[in-house]
């Protein structure tokens, strides 16, 4: 009886505290918040990540492609300039889209390198986009070819399909704005689609009208380089042996000589640059001269084979590229971002962020166009 008392006496203890405490439960994942809290925060953080947060997950890789981070980032205003280029490589059939990837700033590599589309840094290719008062047009430039002309306000991100259609399907085709009309060209087969290889579209009566027939030296087959507008006509940049010019006045299409390819320019903050081998300059319209920025003298001596030079996020964006030795089959695509300053004595500098290159591509590649787009 006494033996059956203890046990039950001992049974009967309380265990110590520490022994019934349970072990603490991890802390919650980030990934097991709601998917639309993810987008709000992923839309808060600079693409230049994308490229790293997509490896976190399947769940952060499916998202960062998605559109609907695309309209996060328009509500939250965190969209970023994206340069691209598209070139043509002697092995495919097809042009190929590049996106530049400025990288975040605590890695110690390269700080720039051209990323081919799609990719976590850019789902699509670019859209062409025109805009006209508070609507924003755009046209695609990736295949297949497209009658869709997609539109949308300022002050949305959501593209439309309700414009009127074109007459003609096209892809990577060249497009202008001149007194509220859409000039678009190329894109298209040039022979099948001779009589409507260039037409224009008015905002105001939302109608297509095809251009005059520019004749088969003018109908460029390959993709066009830029349209641009000088004294009310519009020059079609090429990549072939011509460029022409179209005068919406009298209707008419003439050829015109190559826009020099020994030097690049383009409009920064209202100033007018030019970069060409061993220089980079700018337009003073006070004086009516050109005048070299100052402060790139190491830079200068870099470049010599000029590609493209264009305004990103208010800096100057320069393109060049350079052999590979010593058998010189391929080309390094290099490029230089340079933030300016016009200073109180009317001078001009101009301060280097970086420069690399960003993609190395066999030697008988062939520019095609570039592109910088919000998004």
């Amino acid at each position: 009886m006494l033996h059956s008392s203890v046990q039950a006496a001992a049974s009967a203890v309380v265990e110590p505290p520490w022994k019934k405490r349970k072990p603490n439960p991890s802390p919650p994942s980030f990934l097991s918040l709601p998917d639309v809290i993810i987008l709000n925060c992923l839309a808060r953080v600079s693409k230049s990540y994308y490229p790293i947060l997509s490896l976190v997950s399947k769940t952060f890789r499916s998202l960062i492609l998605s559109i609907e981070l695309n309209h996060a980032r328009f509500h939250h205003k965190t969209l970023e300039s994206i340069f691209s280029i598209c070139i043509q490589l002697p092995d495919r059939p097809l042009p190929l889209w590049f996106t530049l990837w400025i990288q975040p700033d605590h890695i110690e590599k390269k700080k720039a390198t051209l990323v081919q589309v799609p990719s976590s840094y850019a789902r699509r290719e670019p859209l062409l986009v025109c805009t006209v008062g508070s609507d924003i047009y755009a046209f695609s430039q990736r295949y297949p070819p497209s009658l869709l002309m997609l539109v949308r306000n300022k002050e949305s991100a959501i593209w439309r399909n309700d414009a009127p259609k074109m007459t003609v399907a096209r892809v990577n085709p060249a497009a202008c704005v001149l007194h509220g009309k859409i000039y678009v060209m190329g894109g298209c087969d040039a022979n099948k689609s001779a009589k409507s290889w260039g037409e224009v579209f008015d905002t105001e009566t939302r109608t297509w009208e095809p251009l005059p027939e520019p004749g088969a030296e003018l109908r460029f087959s390959s993709v066009i380089r830029k349209i641009e507008i000088t004294q009310g006509k519009l020059y079609v940049r090429s990549n072939e042996e011509k460029d022409s010019v179209y005068d919406p006045e009298t209707r008419k299409w003439d050829a015109t000589a190559k826009a020099p390819v020994d030097a690049v320019r383009c409009m920064v903050r209202n100033i007018y640059y030019a970069c060409r081998a061993k220089s980079c300059i700018w337009y003073d319209e006070e004086c009516n001269v050109w005048k070299q920025v100052k402060g790139l003298s190491s830079l200068n001596k870099n470049y010599r084979s000029m590609i493209e030079a264009v305004e990103y996020c208010g800096k100057l964006l320069i393109i060049w590229y350079k052999f590979v030795q010593p058998h010189r089959r391929e080309k390094t695509i290099c490029c230089a971002l340079v933030a300016l300053e016009k200073r109180q004595n009317g001078q001009v500098w101009g301060k280097v962020e970086w420069s690399n290159g960003v993609l190395t591509v066999p030697s008988s590649y062939a520019f095609l166009r570039s592109s910088v787009i919000l998004t």
